[in-house]
């Protein structure tokens, strides 16, 4: 894997472009198969929510496995299989203009937004007989461990004077060698400029280099991206404008492009160029002859400033260019801009056709309308008439549930915001923007960025009370605790699941009543609060008994999060066992009576999820692991050897069965609560595969090899969010079963940093078993 690395305009693409050529004039020497992707819509502002999905689906698809493109499988297992297709060959992978799905400088800086991709580079950059070449603005944060070995990085630089002077020639500039030599400096050797320069010094001034004094270089500033070649855009500019009809109907090629984040399509610009003209933007464009047309793209690519595909079905141009161009039109003529996003909004979305299972890259252009209506201000109407009834599908939530493309999805919705992920656009109706704050949310957290989706939670939570919509207010403070709590942030989790409660009993609504209480009580339990917390739970399940007498118990998360409360102490018992096997005391029998109580109840609350009209995956996927954690439990604490056997074998089926369910749920947030008790029980020997046996010790080198994938697979999870309680269990886990000081250092510094006290007395007994390994 190689990495380009260089601002915009250095000529990064171009000199791939011109190695790529070069390759292929020679039939590709070293490489089986070629697959090249350019994400178009860079630009120099921020892009808050570009996505990959359109380039993972058409590599998997490319390279084999066009089911799962067109599955709802998550982004990790999609980047995951892609990278091991990529590497089946010796293949030639370019990506080119990766910055738009990077953050910017600042704390995730160089970091990739999606999942997916992340995946995919760093599967290759461990295992690839190939190449991967890849050009961005920014360093790709996630190949950091492998720039001195497999990933090298190469940092692209500026021009030097001779070769400047050299380019400069080349395109018909003449003058003296100081000349020469002072210009290139000028402009600190950006190519971009000097390519732009060059045309234009000889298409506007017959190569005189003196005439360079048109461009106003001692105002650009060098630190801004673009900031030299727009300077030679601005002097372009002013040139056309006065080239009579040439030049005015060249001016608004280029304007156009400047509504466009990607390759222009001729469709598109066919739909600009209707009668009636757009004021001040389309009028030198309408009604001209092809022949005409054609003569205005061709000298726009004479002077560098666009490129068009052979087949003439899209005009492209560099992103600084489109970029310039687009500023300029926004601010000086926002009524052409928004008259023109609206024409675009309407050709788009009467041009799609609806299909019965569209796939992503049938949904396309429907993406694109919303953006040019949000453009155009049209965003009530966007979200209603295309997001939600055309893409979303109503309630079916079509993209996210059959396609998984949640990359794509938060493109869109961020679309309607003013601020991402705080404000949405104040022209959408408040039960809207209560939606789409929700729709970011999800997005975001189903990406893995956790700590990104706080802002929408919080922001639709304070909506809803502002609104004294207090059920919502409800739900969307238990969405906020349940967040933070992923996160580690303990204090917030409680504090938000206590407004929760206060708002829940504002609304008078039994049910949010009771989930409000139980989302208090899981925080108060993760942070040692053991009473108050089993307070909580006991007071939602006498609420669940009156409301819905035929289900007495509480179920689905709410279940789990009890039950998670009572196997505390008999999960204890079975460390204290496993480290210290001589140390079982008379609380085993209350302990193993514990296991049993809780597997009567995961029982019961799993017959009902899987008898329910609509079955949940996730609430099915959690009893299985109550269930499992229950007879793992018991089968370390039980005395009894035929007891013991048959409680293991019973642990091996439901933590199998969770696993699997987990991974179909697509919530990544709770696989790691099933990898960790399935590592415990793989090392113990309880995995039939790898050699089944119900000893409490430990297993084969096979069975131990089993734990440390799970272990490993969980830490990758956990990682990505960060998941800082996940994080102090992985490391908790495996200190105990492998005996890993430093990795029980690391446990206790993130119990501590978390205040998780829930493991405060798990930490204090590895501590004590610590002392003799």
């Amino acid at each position: 894997m190689l990495t380009i690395v260089a601002f915009g305009g250095v000529g990064k693409t171009s000199l791939v472009v011109e190695w790529m050529a070069r390759q292929s004039a020679a039939n590709w020497p070293g490489f089986e198969c070629v697959f090249d992707w350019s994400f178009y819509s860079q630009g120099t502002r921020e892009q808050g929510a570009a996505s990959a999905d359109t380039f993972i689906a058409a590599a998997l698809e490319f390279f084999g496995d066009a089911d799962l493109a067109r599955s709802n499988v998550s982004p990790w297992d999609k980047g995951a299989r892609l990278a091991q297709l990529v590497a089946q060959r010796r293949t030639l992978l370019v990506l080119d203009g990766l910055e738009p799905l990077q953050h910017p400088p600042g704390p995730l800086s160089g970091q990739l937004k999606d999942p997916a991709l992340a995946t995919l580079l760093r599967g290759l950059a461990q295992r690839n007989p190939g190449l991967c070449l890849v050009t961005t603005r920014e360093r790709v944060a996630e190949l950091a461990p492998f720039r001195d070995t497999t990933a090298p990085e190469w940092e692209l630089q500026h021009l030097s004077i001779p070769a400047g002077i050299e380019l400069l020639k080349t395109l018909g500039v003449r003058g003296s060698e100081r000349e020469f030599q002072r210009l290139v400096g000028d402009v600190a050797g950006h190519a971009l400029t000097l390519n732009l320069l060059g045309r234009y010094l000889s298409k506007a001034h017959q190569g005189d280099i003196r005439r360079h004094d048109r461009v106003k270089f001692e105002k650009a500033d060098a630190k801004i991206q673009g900031g030299h070649a727009f300077k030679t855009m601005m002097a372009y500019e002013k040139w056309l404008a006065a080239g009579g009809e040439d030049g005015a109907r060249q001016l608004a090629v280029l304007r156009l492009l400047g509504l466009f984040d990607r390759p222009a399509d001729a469709g598109c610009l066919a739909a600009l160029r209707r009668e009636p003209p757009i004021a001040s933007l389309t009028e030198p464009l309408v009604g001209l002859a092809e022949d005409d047309w054609n003569l205005t793209l061709s000298s726009l690519a004479d002077c560098g400033l666009v490129s068009v595909q052979s087949d003439r079905t899209a005009i492209d141009t560099h992103p600084l260019i489109r970029e310039y161009f687009a500023k300029q039109l926004r601010e000086k003529n926002p009524e052409a801009w928004s008259s023109a996003h609206r024409r675009l909004y309407e050709h788009l979305k009467d041009s799609m056709k609806d299909k019965p299972q569209p796939t992503l890259e049938d949904l396309q252009p429907l993406y694109q309308a919303v953006a040019h209506g949000c453009q155009a201000r049209l965003h009530q109407q966007a979200c209603d008439e295309v997001y939600f009834a055309r893409i979303a599908r109503g309630n079916e939530a079509y993209a996210v549930k059959k396609l998984g493309a949640f990359g794509s999805e938060l493109g869109v919705v961020a679309c309607f915001f003013e601020q991402p992920w705080t404000r949405v656009s104040a022209s959408l109706s408040l039960p809207g923007q209560a939606w789409l704050l929700n729709a970011a949310a999800f997005r975001l957290r189903a990406l893995g960025r956790l700590n990104e989706a706080l802002d929408p939670v919080r922001a639709g939570m304070e909506l809803a009370a502002k609104r004294k919509d207090w059920k919502n207010a409800s739900t969307g403070a238990c969405n906020l605790s349940e967040l933070e709590l992923t996160l580690g942030e303990l204090s917030a989790a409680v504090r938000d699941a206590e407004q929760s409660v206060a708002f829940a009993d504002r609304s008078g609504n039994w049910d949010i009543q009771i989930i409000s209480r139980s989302t208090l009580a899981d925080p108060l339990h993760q942070a040692g609060q053991h009473a108050d917390a089993l307070a909580h739970f006991r007071e939602a399940e006498k609420l669940q008994a009156e409301n819905q007498p035929e289900y007495p118990l509480l179920y689905s998360l709410r279940g789990f999060e009890y039950c998670d409360l009572l196997l505390a102490e008999p999960e204890r018992a079975a460390w204290l066992c496993s480290l210290q096997p001589e140390t079982k005391n008379l609380q085993i029998e209350t302990a193993v009576n514990a296991c049993r109580g809780v597997e009567q109840r995961a029982a019961q609350t799993l017959k009902w999820a899987e008898a329910a009209y609509e079955a949940s995956l996730l609430d099915i996927a959690l009893h299985h692991l109550t269930l499992g954690r229950a007879s793992l439990c018991r089968g370390i604490l039980d005395d009894s050897k035929s007891e013991q056997a048959k409680a293991i074998q019973t642990a091996h089926q439901q933590l199998t069965a969770a696993v699997d369910g987990l991974r179909r749920a697509g919530t990544m947030d709770h696989l790691p609560r099933g990898l960790l008790s399935r590592a415990w029980l793989r090392f113990l020997g309880g995995d039939p595969s790898t050699g089944s046996t119900s000893s409490p010790q430990a297993g084969s080198g096979q069975a131990l090899d089993g734990a440390r994938a799970d272990l490993d697979e969980a830490w990758e999870i956990a990682e990505r969010g960060p998941m800082r309680l996940h994080m102090a269990d992985i490391h908790l886990h495996r200190a105990r079963l492998f005996r890993d000081k430093e990795s029980l250092a690391k446990a206790a510094e993130l119990i501590k940093q978390c205040g998780y006290w829930r493991r405060k007395e798990e930490l204090a007994d590895a501590e004590e078993a610590a002392k003799q390994w």
